[in-house]
């Protein structure tokens, strides 16, 4: 198996390339990777441009490729079907294709100690259900940071998905959103 040199990342924005980029280092515990990104700034931009933003990653040394696309309100199988189509002809070695459920702030949303210590609040949020089955986790961030820090704190996640991913436990999230999993496991099979 060929060691992984760089890893391009094909991501709606900068925080999104910002949160992958430090979950993916705390997943493979090193922080010395190259990593590249394509940013689509929308996700019909990141469809119609996949393909191309995958040979452009491939040629700046990346053999390792992942393609993020939240789930927001799709169809899981029709998102899916169509990003597999797209990307069926991308260059890398590895290849991965991540769908969060509904959105990557459902992940954080996997760990009330996370959310309390990036936002030092003073207690933990109470958060009811399986995060991949909020409806709306980013706008549930916003309203529990809001609630839980007496309306003297704001969630903005292009300012705190970073914070967010540092803090949040790795193990929660693999035990309660299987979209993480499938991409930590993914990452550790291809680490070397």
């Amino acid at each position: 198996m060929s060691k992984v040199k760089g890893i391009g990342l094909i991501v709606e924005d900068n925080s999104d390339f910002d949160a992958f980029k430090i979950l993916i280092q705390r997943i493979i515990e090193k922080d010395n990777l190259k990593f590249r990104k394509a940013i689509s700034n929308g996700c019909g931009k990141l469809r119609r441009k996949a393909s191309s933003y995958a040979t452009n990653l491939f040629q700046k040394g990346c053999n390792m490729i992942i393609l993020v696309h939240d789930l927001d309100r799709n169809d899981f199988d029709e998102l899916k079907s169509e990003l597999v189509r797209i990307f069926s002809d991308c260059p890398a070695k590895h290849s991965f294709i991540c769908i969060p459920i509904e959105e990557i702030e459902a992940w954080f949303l996997s760990d009330p100690e996370g959310i309390k210590n990036t936002f030092n609040l003073p207690k933990f949020p109470k958060i009811k259900g399986m995060p991949e089955t909020i409806a709306s986790p980013k706008e549930k961030i916003e309203h529990l940071v809001r609630l839980y820090s007496n309306k003297s704190k704001i969630y903005l996640n292009t300012k705190h998905n970073s914070k967010l991913s540092e803090n949040v436990s790795l193990d929660l999230v693999k035990s309660k959103c299987n979209s993480f999993k499938k991409l930590n496991d993914f990452i550790l099979e291809h680490k070397y």
